[in-house]
């Protein structure tokens, strides 16, 4: 569980959720800022979409009956709660979890807390006021060791994080402004994209550091 004791859910959707089959797994995730609830709720529609369309439509239904589809709609449940404390009918900005930091100022980017080259200062902030700290170390936060434990437990073929930023699609790799397999990711990037017109790129492409 979290800092305040708030579980992470998940949800598996497959033609046979009950069991494990030999098929890739996906995970897709949500609202890791928790200042970005349209990050869970295109999620949850999209959860929806799968669930009312998969007898009528024969992309969804092998989609569904081909992979493994899991959804941690939300990833920060405890600065989710704090936003709707703090602002009941919307609007609320905080944007971290509500780990107290020492110093006393509160909360750590779980999307800066992740350890694969953590700890740059390009993007991320070692101070713990900042609302991109990264936290004390990689992992340090009970949400990430979540996820993580669970992507090693599915061993997922590709993972998708939804923010609510802006209209990107940005993929790998955050920490250089260089692309190994340029043109798989822009193919991809293509076809995923090919409906929304979402801009493509690294971050360095997207956002700008």
């Amino acid at each position: 569980t979290t800092a305040e004791g708030r579980p992470l859910y998940y949800v598996k959707i497959s033609d046979n959720p009950n069991t494990d089959e030999a098929e890739p797994r996906i995970l897709y995730t949500g609202l890791h800022h928790a200042r970005e609830p349209m990050s869970m709720m295109s999620l949850i529609f999209y959860m929806h979409y799968l669930l009312e369309n998969y007898a009528s439509d024969p992309d969804i239904q092998s989609l569904v009956d081909s992979d493994e589809l899991y959804f941690i709609p939300c990833v920060n449940p405890d600065g989710y709660n704090y936003n709707q404390t703090t602002n009941p009918n919307g609007g609320g900005l905080w944007r971290k979890n509500r780990r107290l930091n020492v110093g006393g100022t509160y909360g750590v980017d779980l999307n800066r807390n992740y350890g694969y080259q953590w700890g740059l200062n390009s993007g991320s902030s070692g101070t713990p006021s900042s609302e991109t700290y990264r936290g004390t170390s990689a992992f340090s936060e009970p949400e990430t060791q979540m996820v993580r434990d669970f992507c090693i437990e599915k061993d997922f073929v590709t993972a998708l994080n939804n923010h609510s930023y802006g209209n990107y699609l940005i993929h790998q790799w955050e920490y250089v402004n260089s692309v190994p397999e340029p043109a798989t990711f822009a193919a991809l990037g293509a076809q995923l994209t090919s409906c929304n017109g979402y801009t493509v790129g690294n971050a360095f492409q997207t956002v700008g550091y």
